[in-house]
């Protein structure tokens, strides 16, 4: 039985390994190769000793491969076990044993496994795997061992933004621009084998064993980008409309931009750096907080001063009063103070104050509706609710172990989200302060927070510059926005600063650009397709997003390609004929009216779509065919097999137009760039290389990977390129000049 990725069973092997005891059968006990030895040999063996690993030139998925042997020859002599050179390994009679010494996670085969394999081969090695019927029954399976997480399949949008990873048996996605994991897909029980996003992005389908699903997926794109800034944007705000941002930082400016074309219509200048802005309801008064602690206020319709309050600390948090006929500031002194707006101007006129326990510099405010009282979150890890009218506490919220540095209430008013310096935030019960769930800990102390109108959505604005949105009523993520120029040794930026300017855009602020962004949708699990005759090790959906293709099978016993509708789950073709092995890779045509499957049985075929009859059959690989892809104007063919190259075939003629340089392993995955004429492969040895199909030429390696890789995708532009591999670390690479842009190691904790 083959299994076509390494499955780790954890173990441990002595330092100085000896002979294994081998428990002996009494005679007459006749063992059979498919009952009572293959699943042994699958477990311990052929994880290293298959098509697509082929370590030593061995392979050990049948009978015939290790009759046939590897480079040390012969692996068994039938009727004599104890000369046969596998036997001997697997007992550690001779060097090298097997497992390797330094494979210390594989686990060498017991004194009573042993005992089976000398009794067949001594029996004379009979294979009986065609002859054996096996009873249908259900199949069992357990929690994977813990330290399992290659990466078997990966997959990116095609505007190379987002990236997909089965990464053992959970599918996590990734934010590309940030590096920050946006959500992690459960519910397989085995490894995922493959990855495919939709088209357009709204779905992500994964196999595992037996069960491919799909899932909802949301969509976002970037919107406006507003560039103009000196210095790094401190605060940013918006009118109700969304037609207008104001923006202010370290330039001493305050800038109006227009959202729809990205430009600035208006700078104010002002006397210092600006660490607070806000703007009235009535959207007449814009109010500014400079560093020297003057607090500026000015008409939004000419951009003129009318009134300056002198004598502070630096100001934080600027709030406008519901009738704007007060102003509450906060600062690094641990004061709020209310200003009466209607005073004379340039006179300080502070009609009330609030002194916060400790003299603790208060980051954030937040007014209720109604204005009874008032939030506030400051540096000794607490939020206070504040009665107004009788400046006592109501209540505090606890459980922040950093300064908290932005709240947020929700549009109901019945609960409170609060970032802290600790880099999570936590949502509150605004009337009783109980704490209800953590989103964290993340990768950088929380900026800024806040909820999206409908009160559906929560967001999170990171110091990297990382914007995150959450489901608010499952505490999932939904999307992540990243600080594009990111790239590995870059400093992170000093602040972030973001909020909903309605229920599908975001307005966001990262060292010296902001930005604007639309999404919709949320991640949601649809319809599950199986089940499937054995692992599910190919996926692709139609150009139009209408049917997705899958492609497996028993190892060594059937080949596995079914056709369904994504909407219904309905199956509408089975083509469990077409091969006689296992199909490891498939793809629809550019166009969608041509499916081409590429097997174990070393053929490449194409049939069509709309009735599954077998249009084409190319043969020449002399292994597994482990890869495909089409060209994107459709005449041409791509595939990569276990025989270590790469060939590419003309449609029309069938005929192999070239073979490729050879890598010096399997050629386990590859991607036609879309658009030009090269074709990016994942290979064992390990490496990720772009290949010349006119000159087989390697035009690119990829440098990272140090160990086995089985997967490669690509943006749409062939900006982006991602792997995985054996090592579970998620590589991202600049398409176009070869440079990283991620690696991302398999996380410890869980989101």
């Amino acid at each position: 039985m083959f299994l076509p990725l390494m499955l780790v069973v954890v173990g441990l092997l002595p330092d100085a390994p000896k002979p294994i005891e081998v428990k002996i059968l009494k005679g007459g006990t006749l063992i059979s190769y498919a009952k009572d030895l293959s699943d042994v040999l699958d477990s311990k063996c052929v994880g290293c000793h298959n098509a697509a690993l082929a370590e030593s030139k061995l392979l050990l998925e049948d009978v015939a491969g290790m009759l046939k042997g590897g480079k040390h020859g012969p692996a068994i002599i039938p009727g004599r076990a104890d000369d046969s050179l596998l036997f001997k390994m697997a007992a550690h009679r001779v060097e090298p044993v097997m497992p390797p010494k330094e494979k210390k996670d594989l686990r060498s085969l017991t004194p009573e496994e042993l005992g089976l394999f000398k009794a067949w081969i001594d029996q004379g090695a009979r294979d009986d795997s065609a002859s054996v019927s096996f009873p249908a029954k259900p199949v069992e399976i357990g929690t994977l061992p813990p330290g399992v997480h290659p990466i078997n399949a990966v997959d990116l949008t095609p505007d190379g933004r987002r990236v997909a990873a089965g990464r053992a048996n959970l599918v996590q996605v990734y934010d590309v621009d940030s590096g920050v994991e946006i959500v992690r897909l459960r519910g397989h029980k085995d490894l995922i084998q493959s990855l495919r996003f939709s088209p357009d992005a709204r779905r992500l389908a994964a196999g595992s064993y037996q069960i491919v699903t799909i899932w909802n997926a949301p969509v976002s794109s970037l919107e406006r980008t507003f560039t103009g800034s000196t210095k790094p944007i401190k605060a940013l705000v918006a009118f109700r409309d969304g037609k207008t941002l104001v923006s202010g930082g370290g330039e001493d400016s305050i800038r109006f931009w227009n959202a729809a074309d990205g430009k600035t219509f208006r700078t104010i200048g002002e006397s210092g750096g600006i660490t607070a802005l806000a703007l009235s309801h009535n959207e007449k008064i814009v109010a500014s907080a400079i560093i020297d602690g003057q607090i500026i206020l000015r008409t939004v319709a000419d951009g003129k001063e009318f009134a300056r309050f002198n004598g502070m600390k630096e100001s934080t948090a600027l709030v406008f009063q519901v009738d704007d006929k007060t102003l509450f500031s906060s600062g690094v002194d641990g004061v709020i103070r209310v200003w009466d707006i209607s005073a004379k101007p340039n006179a300080n006129v502070v009609s009330r104050t609030f002194n916060i326990g400790k003299k603790s510099p208060v980051r954030a405010m937040v007014l209720e509706p109604d204005g009874k009282s008032l939030f506030a979150a400051s540096d000794d890890d607490l939020v206070r609710q504040i009665d107004l009218a009788t400046g006592k506490e109501l209540r505090t919220f606890t459980g922040a172990s950093g300064p908290v540095l932005a709240i947020s209430l929700s549009p109901d008013r019945k609960t409170l989200l609060a970032g802290s310096a600790d880099k999570s935030a936590r949502l509150y019960e605004s009337s009783s302060g109980k704490l209800i769930s953590t989103f964290g800990p993340l990768a950088a102390a929380i900026d800024d927070v806040g909820f999206s109108p409908k009160g559906d959505r929560l967001l999170t604005a990171a110091a990297d510059g990382c914007v995150e949105i959450w489901d608010a009523a499952t505490g999932m993520g939904v999307m992540v926005f990243g600080h594009p120029t990111s790239a590995p040794g870059e400093p992170p930026p000093q602040s972030a600063r973001a909020f909903f300017v309605g229920n599908g855009r975001v307005a966001t602020a990262a060292d010296k650009v902001a930005r604007s962004w639309t999404f919709e949708g949320s991640w949601s699990e649809g319809k599950a397709l199986g089940p499937h005759v054995f692992r599910v090790l190919a996926i692709d959906f139609s150009p139009d997003g209408k049917l997705i293709a899958t492609g497996g099978g028993e190892p060594s016993r059937s080949g596995e390609v079914k056709i369904w509708e994504v909407a219904t789950g309905k199956l509408v073709r089975s083509l469990d004929t077409l091969h006689s092995d296992t199909v490891f890779a498939l793809k629809f045509s550019p166009d969608g009216t041509k499916l081409a499957t590429a097997a174990a049985d070393k053929f490449l075929k194409v049939t069509n779509v709309v009735d599954g009859k077998e249009l084409k059959s190319f043969e020449g690989h002399t292994n597994h065919v482990l890869a495909v892809d089409w060209k994107s104007d459709g005449k041409q063919i791509a595939t990569g097999g276990a025989d270590n190259v790469i060939k590419v075939w003309d449609y029309e003629s069938g005929e192999s137009l070239r073979t490729l340089n050879p890598a010096t392993k399997q050629i386990t995955g590859l991607r036609w760039v879309p658009g030009k004429a090269m074709v990016v492969a994942a290979s064992g040895d390990p490496s990720v290389r772009l290949w010349n199909p006119d000159n087989g030429a390697i035009a690119r390696s990829f440098e990272g990977a140090a160990d086995y890789v089985f997967s490669v995708a690509t943006s749409m532009d062939g900006g982006r390129i991602a792997a995985g591999g054996a090592d579970g670390i998620l590589l991202i690479w600049n398409g176009v000049n070869g440079q990283s842009i991620r690696k991302i190691e398999s996380p410890l904790s869980s989101k």
